[in-house]
């Protein structure tokens, strides 16, 4: 290389480098935009925020970009702490966004079809009425959100439905069941589709989007808690799946 070759060289490593640098504090600033995120990331882990704050990091709700306002209401713009706090209540007033009776209509904002479905159901009612009944958390946490599993489910129904409280005591093995059935239905739909869409079946769109539909109506009822309509919606996609031709008759 020439002289002017490497100068002409050396600048371009300079610039890309000043161009890194800018992109990098952009990044930066962009991750401190929300004053929320960064004040109550440096708190100690060993603090109630502190923990609740740790526990979001790498969570589906930080991956969504769900930061602490969007549940807690205040200021994320603000930097300073009373501005940034205004309009933040603790969870024990009733007008705070995160209080119990609260916590649906809260977490609805996002999941609006899952609220509909659990404005529906026995535990809504109960939660209005008396407050005993369970909330979102109840089931899937705040912070670090969890979808129950069949082997789990159990443990979190038997906490009112027990021969103790003698509230439905059969429930939690009945819904640990019915959620089972909808894990292995799901699976079973998801291999066919794979199946049918290498197959070069021509017309079997519509059966395979009627049996999803069937399965998304199994999910929303779950959040109705009534064990028997997502029984009825798998069933009814065990109908669709029933119509598909035959790949090894066809096959022969």
């Amino acid at each position: 290389m020439s002289k002017s070759d490497y100068i002409a060289v050396f600048f371009i490593i300079i610039f890309a480098a000043f161009m890194f640098s800018l992109n990098a504090d952009a990044a930066g600033k962009e991750k401190v935009k929300n004053s929320c995120v960064h004040c109550h990331s440096q708190l100690s882990a060993t603090s109630f925020v502190g923990v609740k704050s740790h526990s979001w990091k790498g969570s589906i709700h930080q991956r969504s970009g769900v930061t602490c306002d969007k549940c807690h209401g205040g200021n994320p713009e603000a930097t300073g702490k009373e501005e940034a706090h205004k309009g933040v209540l603790g969870s024990s007033n009733p007008r705070s966004t995160v209080y119990f009776k609260n916590v649906p209509a809260t977490c609805g904002k996002c999941h609006g079809a899952e609220f509909y479905k659990f404005t529906q159901s026995l535990h809504f009612r109960r939660l209005e009425s008396t407050g005993q009944g369970p909330d979102c958390v109840t089931c899937h946490g705040s912070m670090v959100t969890t979808v129950l599993q069949p082997d789990t489910v159990a443990n979190v129904c038997e906490r009112c439905h027990n021969e103790r409280m003698g509230i439905f005591p059969y429930i939690p093995q009945k819904a640990k069941a019915v959620l089972l059935s909808l894990k292995v239905s799901e699976a079973l739909l998801d291999a066919d589709k794979e199946v049918y869409q290498h197959s070069g079946e021509k017309d079997v769109a519509p059966t395979l989007r009627d049996a999803q539909s069937y399965l998304h109506s199994a999910k929303l009822d779950w959040h109705k808690f009534d064990l028997d309509s997502v029984t009825r919606d798998l069933e009814g996609m065990y109908r669709e799946i029933g119509k598909l031709p035959s790949l090894q008759r066809k096959r022969r």
